[in-house]
């Protein structure tokens, strides 16, 4: 999937999420509409039904962060920093390359922020 034009090298591209257009921090051409956030449902869902994956907001999940998991895979019980995932619209080529969903990176457990929001999870 394209993710922007500025990953096809320029015409012709779609847009699929909400990224930083432009050259980081000075300039956003907004060419996917936005300067910020962007409502939730703007872009086709993935293959799975879900929407806004990544881009837009860098999405803090419950894990505590933690630089590699236990041989099984689980996070640690506890820690300091939360780890957030997915990007934000403020992610570019030049600045936070991470608009992938699993990109991740640590923020502290009482972050605030226009580019950070919550992933919900669901077990099936």
């Amino acid at each position: 999937a394209v993710v922007s034009t500025q990953s096809t090298g320029g015409e012709g591209g779609v847009h699929m999420t909400n990224i930083w257009q432009g050259h980081f921090p000075r300039e956003n051409t907004e060419e996917d509409g936005f300067k910020t956030t962007s409502p939730v449902g703007s872009y086709s869902p993935n293959s799975f039904g879900l929407y806004d994956m990544i881009g837009n907001a860098w999405e803090w999940v419950d894990d505590w962060w933690t630089v590699s998991h236990s041989p099984d895979g689980s996070p640690p019980p506890t820690g300091e920093e939360k780890v957030k995932k997915g990007g934000s619209f403020m992610c570019t080529k030049q600045y936070c390359y991470r608009y992938r969903c699993e990109a991740r990176t640590k923020t502290s457990a009482d972050t605030t922020g226009l580019n950070v929001g919550f992933r919900c999870a669901k077990s099936l």
